[in-house]
């Protein structure tokens, strides 16, 4: 996708929606992979229905691509002359395929995607390398290195999968042993009749939130392509950065040599299928989709290096939406059933409608969400209750209704320092309840938060715990590349 980074070439717009023409125009592509169309002499015809249909397909081409332009918005137009007007316009597309013929945007058109993301091999957590003895290398007198390579893959021939594979380069003078890798997603033809550019962005959406908790940091895409038959387009639409422009995933490489991290947690810590993961994870996204979100924003928050008490209330509410996930329906039900026959055992009009006036379901409450999250994920870390840990949930309490109603006049008890080590924690806390609803083991879960060492620093001096390490593994893919 790089070869299309600050692209800017002369274009032939030969359709726009359903008028043919040949239009000389400009498109260029920004370093954040915002595609811009600017045309000069459109009739006043082609200028209206550009001005009023954002939502049509624009076909052009350059000297080296076949561009088809999924819709778009007008942000420039402007005119010239006065008898002979001739009008401008310039567009930002809302989403783009590339390829070597235009592509068809009919619904379901689409066999399969591929996409790479920031620091996507780690996030697979396999190597094509076997283990390198390197010890006896020397410069100066003859040696000899063996390197076993094989390329891996997880999943099966449909849905979600990913593979890694060996790759040599040459850069300058040097020669480099890489990685080439890619998630992809393939059609099942007995369930599926193929992919809408909707449902292809809905899952990739789920699948990088799901690696977002696997990793506790932001990802972003920085490659997709689509299939349509035998033609292989790369699709600009969703934001896209590039690694290099990002900050890195911890700057202070706590726990790791270079950038291989054991706290980040991998898809191939699933032995099994990770299409059933992920589609798993979709169904708890949509059941707490709120939760999520605010999971989401405090990354963001955290790639911005923004702390204010606004993220301790985003950790917050993700806790309410996680331990608040649930038949409420049901229970609510339960409720108005037993208040209703209350009521029937009244004689008194007034005190019926004081009785179905003033008692309402309340659900549960804040702080029994704080007990539960706590007690929880004390039992996965540290084989612990929170029993002893009654004083900072109250603080934890009190300061939540502290800045969430303006009314109340209690100044806070917990200083920033305190709230920002407490969102931290309840980000973990909120990425252990839904890795151990995925399957993973607590043995895993402990092993690869103690290599966190910010978390242990908070968990030990603010709640008084420390997480009982196992005795386990944490892949192949740590051991090798830690061992180079």
């Amino acid at each position: 996708m790089k070869q299309l980074l600050n692209y800017c070439k002369s274009c032939t717009i030969e359709q726009i929606g359903e008028v043919e023409c040949s239009i000389a125009g400009l498109i260029r592509v920004s370093e954040n992979y915002n595609v811009r169309i600017e045309t000069k002499e459109l009739s006043r015809e082609l200028y209206q229905q550009m001005e009023h249909n954002d939502n049509d397909i624009i076909y052009l081409k350059t000297v080296d691509q076949h561009v088809t332009i999924m819709g778009y918005w007008v942000i420039d137009q402007h005119t010239r002359g006065i008898e002979d007007v001739v009008y401008s316009i310039t567009c930002e597309a809302k989403k783009s395929f590339w390829g070597n013929q235009y592509c068809s945007i009919e619904e379901n058109c689409f066999e399969d995607f591929t996409l790479q993301v920031t620091e996507g091999v780690e996030l697979i957590g396999l190597t094509p390398y076997g283990e390198l003895d390197i010890k006896d290398t020397s410069f100066h007198m003859p040696s000899e290195i063996y390197i076993d390579t094989n390329i891996k893959q997880i999943g099966k021939d449909d849905g979600f999968s990913c593979f890694v594979a060996p790759i040599v380069q040459r850069i300058g003078t040097d020669i480099r042993l890489g990685i080439k890798y890619g998630i992809q997603y393939i059609v099942n033809c007995s369930h599926e009749c193929g992919l809408s550019i909707s449902d292809i962005e809905e899952k990739i959406h789920s699948l990088i939130l799901f690696l977002e908790i696997l990793c506790g940091e932001r990802i972003s895409t920085t490659r997709i392509q689509v299939r349509q038959k035998e033609e292989i387009y790369k699709y600009l639409g969703e934001p896209m950065l590039l690694k290099e422009r990002l900050n890195t995933f911890d700057k202070e490489h706590f726990d790791s040599h270079g950038y291989v991290r054991r706290k980040i947690f991998k898809l191939s810590d699933f032995h099994q299928d990770i299409d059933e993961v992920i589609s798993q994870f979709g169904e708890l996204y949509i059941e707490d989709r709120v939760a999520f979100e605010a999971y989401q924003q405090l990354m963001m928050d955290e790639e911005l290096q923004i702390f204010t008490v606004n993220n301790f209330l985003k950790a917050m509410q993700m806790v309410e939406g996680i331990e608040r996930v649930g038949d409420r329906k049901k229970a609510h039900n339960e409720f108005k059933k037993i208040r209703d026959s209350i009521v029937e055992k009244l004689v008194d009009e007034d005190d019926k409608k004081f009785i179905k006036g003033y008692c309402d379901d309340q659900g549960e409450g804040f702080r029994e969400c704080l007990n539960r999250i706590t007690n929880n994920c004390f039992m996965v870390l540290s084989d612990t209750d929170n029993s002893n840990c009654t004083g900072i949930i109250t603080n934890i309490k009190k300061d939540r209704d502290v800045y969430t109603h303006a009314s109340h006049k209690n100044e806070p008890l917990l200083s920033q320092a305190d709230l920002w080590g407490i969102t931290y924690c309840f980000e973990v806390f909120f990425r252990v309840e839904v890795l151990i609803k995925l399957g993973l083991s607590k043995e895993l879960i402990r092993k690869r938060f103690s290599y966190d060492k910010k978390f242990v620093a908070y968990y030990e001096n603010l709640f008084g715990q420390t997480i009982k390490v196992e005795n386990c593994g944490t892949g192949e893919y740590d051991d090798i590349m830690q061992s180079i």
